[in-house]
């Protein structure tokens, strides 16, 4: 996996690039510019390359502790991100450290040559990957290409990089322009205490009928069902956060390009996708609705019935009574793709994002 981010000087390579600087300092001119240029060079490629494998490492080690406390922290999780960090490098001599809080991660020194930009969290989970030059001989230092021969007491520079990634429930995220409603979600995993929750239909309701949860059997009449959401790009996505309602489409108003977004997922079995969460749909005062979005679920589809298509699951072939159109499929907990922001509800869907 490679992962590749902009970011700032770090404090191990303004070390290392003033170490050749003086070089250019106390030798001649014409030779200090070549020390300058070919080793200053080598010490930001290699730090480019040794920051994509502390990214990539550090969204495996999150994605790793999102599904598993016990698995976040443990000796494999080192063994990974070394692996990471080294695949990244091209002559392949790299080491890497995971710290940070959460599960059985161990605290991060306050002080160390691969320091993230920023401060770490107060509070919260987080983990932090630090990567470093770690050659056959055992040296941590970058071999010069010309400044030794300028200066004889150099040996070369440390050379360092560092990710800090957190995860957790989104309160904002890149979903499937589809949303489902509370109700749906509390039935399928029985109050959110079952994941995998049980395959069922979903079916699509008008914004009118008050009682479509309470068909599904809750009796409760609350909004239920699905709808598919406004403002969509091509591939069926849009974004959803807690503080903004979204709108739907009419019923009959499939938004371009989500008849093959779930194409696209039916042929990935078992992946999850992230759902927008809706609790509450309240009468926006122009004709239309506003439905208010309790969190982010993971849902995986196993098949639809809608009025030009229709894929059966290997279990479910009917809407139910009554019911023509209707996703089947269930949720789980997982990390979804999309990214986001961290600090929603817990209502299986789980993001990880880069913060340091």
């Amino acid at each position: 996996m490679l992962l590749s981010r902009r970011r700032g000087t770090r404090r191990g390579d303004r070390g290392a690039v003033a170490a050749v600087a003086a070089v250019f300092v106390g030798s001649g001119v014409a030779l200090g510019i070549c020390a300058l240029v070919v080793d200053v060079g080598l010490i930001y490629a290699e730090h480019k390359q040794l920051q994509t494998g502390a990214d990539a490492a550090a969204v495996e080690v999150a994605r790793v502790c999102a599904t598993s406390e016990v698995a976040c922290g443990a000796p494999e999780s080192g063994d990974a991100a070394t692996a990471y960090a080294r695949v990244n490098v091209p002559d392949g001599e790299a080491t890497a450290v995971v710290c940070g809080r959460g599960g059985g991660l161990s605290e991060c020194p306050a002080e160390s040559d691969a320091t993230c930009t920023g401060t770490a969290p107060e509070t919260g989970v987080y983990a932090e990957v630090r990567t470093s030059i770690l050659t056959a001989d055992g040296s941590t230092l970058l071999p010069p290409v010309f400044a030794q021969a300028v200066v004889d007491d150099y040996d070369g520079a440390a050379v360092t990089a560092c990710a800090r990634v957190t995860w957790g429930s989104p309160t904002a995220a890149r979903t499937l322009a589809l949303t489902i409603s509370t109700c749906d979600w509390k039935r399928m995993t029985r109050g959110g205490g079952t994941f995998p929750s049980t395959e069922q239909a979903v079916a699509l309701y008008t914004d009118t009928d008050p009682a479509a949860c309470g068909r599904g059997g809750t009796g409760r009449g609350d909004p239920g069902g699905f709808r598919w959401v406004t403002g969509a790009d091509n591939t069926c996505r849009t974004a959803a956060a807690t503080s903004t309602p979204v709108r739907a489409t009419l019923p009959d108003q499939r938004p371009d390009g989500c008849l093959e977004a779930l194409q696209s997922l039916i042929g990935k079995p078992g992946q999850a996708v992230a759902v927008p969460i809706f609790e509450k749909v309240t009468d926006a005062g122009d004709g239309g609705f506003a439905y208010a979005i309790q969190g982010v679920g993971a849902f995986v589809v196993t098949g639809w019935q809608l009025p030009d298509s229709v894929v059966n699951s290997p279990t479910l072939s009917s809407c139910g009574p009554g019911v023509s159109t209707c996703v089947f499929g269930f949720f789980t907990r997982a990390v979804v793709p999309g990214g986001g922001t961290v600090g929603g509800p817990d209502l299986g869907a789980q993001i990880t994002a880069l913060i340091g």
